[in-house]
């Protein structure tokens, strides 16, 4: 296969997937994504010499970034159709990262702040939906633009399945809380220790003292949370102040365990199914509307898959953070090459490995590289030796059994 087949079947792919993007927009998305997966580079000189073609590197650097500037290519509208391709496929529980990263930050700019959702999958997660400010950008309204990122990922959902959304302690809180409940999601979010909660009993505690010390765990289920506060006012025996009116807030349940140096709980087996082991040094606090269990915390271990995402993203796989690209917009568009390129590279890795081709880029005895490096590196050696690349932009179908509510 020559480079020249391989875009061919990539301005196929773009075409299947955007067919309203406009042609010359549809090449040019071919040509970088092809450019990224070849160079390993999201910078665009690299990744624009990269791409085939005899015009000087310097035309294709100008291709690249005069595609990063078009607002012809609408990243909402590729959202949504890379949203209904990825979880069309979804059946049963379906795994929603969020987290936030921060790229092109110097000694003087804040560089730009990007909050993606991403599909938990085999210990990696697949970018679906992502909004991007400038780090010091005012009035960024976090809540609003998750419940537009939602309803983008609701309207693509197959019926039946099962959300789940997890999220990090900047990420909860009572707006994110009521939200996922609104939209009829599951949620496990890791809450600060001072976040504070009324047991059934009416005691008030702050979450950190159900798991002081290092072994500790508690699982309390029919807490509240998230109680508004209001001011009082001084008279009646009252001295002013802020009192918290506790029935109007969230009913849930809140799963509270510190690790020993061990990864086990008091009187408990080491957890199983972890991506990375469990910090000693602190205590995971978790809220959720989920059965209180030790589950709880096997399965939110599952959110550090997005961090894995963006090590791939970043200094692991495409070095996005080398592209200096800095306004939000274009960051947003080189974003839905990364996702594309990504993609490519777990549906690749996932053809090899049904097909018993692992060996030819690890070790038998030992499996050492991640599945988005397995098809990195297959690529790599189709190139070398010119096989034919698989040119797949989505995944067999994905099954994961339904939540246990009990």
């Amino acid at each position: 296969m020559t480079r020249q087949d391989m875009i061919h079947d990539c301005e196929q792919q773009v075409g299947a997937l955007l067919p309203d993007l406009p042609r010359p927009e549809q090449k040019a998305l071919a040509l970088l994504v092809d450019g990224v997966v070849v160079s390993g580079q999201a910078t665009v000189r690299a990744a624009g010499a990269a791409a085939p073609g005899a015009a000087q590197d310097l035309s294709k650097q100008r291709r690249a970034q005069r595609l990063l500037a078009n607002p012809r290519l609408e990243v909402n509208r590729a959202q949504r159709r890379l949203v209904a391709r990825v979880l069309g496929r979804c059946q049963g529980r379906v795994d929603l990262l969020l987290d936030a990263t921060t790229t092109g930050a110097t000694a003087t700019q804040g560089g730009t702040v990007t909050l993606c959702f991403a599909l938990a999958w085999r210990r990696r997660a697949i970018p679906l939906v992502w909004r991007t400010w400038t780090a010091e950008e005012s009035g960024q309204d976090w809540a609003s633009a998750l419940a537009e990122m939602a309803q983008v990922i609701r309207a693509a959902l197959p019926p039946e399945t099962q959300v789940v959304v997890l999220a990090d302690r900047g990420l909860s809180g009572e707006p994110f809380a009521r939200l996922w409940q609104e939209l009829g999601w599951h949620f496990l979010l890791r809450v600060t220790r001072r976040t504070r909660v009324r047991q059934a009993d009416g005691v008030v505690v702050e979450i950190g003292a159900l798991a002081p010390t290092p072994g500790s765990q508690c699982c309390l289920s029919g807490v509240t949370l998230y109680a508004p506060r209001v001011k009082c006012r001084a008279g009646a025996g009252k001295t002013g102040g802020w009192e918290r009116l506790w029935d109007a807030g969230l009913s849930l349940q809140v799963v509270a365990v510190w690790y020993a140096a061990d990864g086990a709980p008091a009187g408990g087996a080491p957890a199983g199914g972890a991506a990375t082991p469990p910090d000693p040094a602190k205590a995971w606090l978790l809220v959720t509307d989920l059965p209180a269990t030790l589950a709880r915390c096997r399965e939110y271990r599952r959110r550090t898959w997005e961090e894995e995402l963006f090590r791939d993203l970043k200094g692991m796989g495409w070095q996005w953070q080398a592209s200096r690209v800095r306004q939000p917009e274009r960051v947003a568009r080189l974003i839905l090459v990364l996702a594309l390129a990504t993609l490519w590279m777990l549906a690749l890795a996932q053809r090899v490995i049904r097909r018993g081709w692992r060996p030819l880029v690890e070790a038998r005895s030992r499996r050492t590289c991640s599945i988005f490096q397995v098809g990195l590196r297959y690529l790599r050696r189709c190139l070398a030796t010119g096989t034919p690349i698989p040119v797949h932009w989505a995944l067999f179908p994905i099954h994961h059994p339904a939540l246990k509510l009990s």
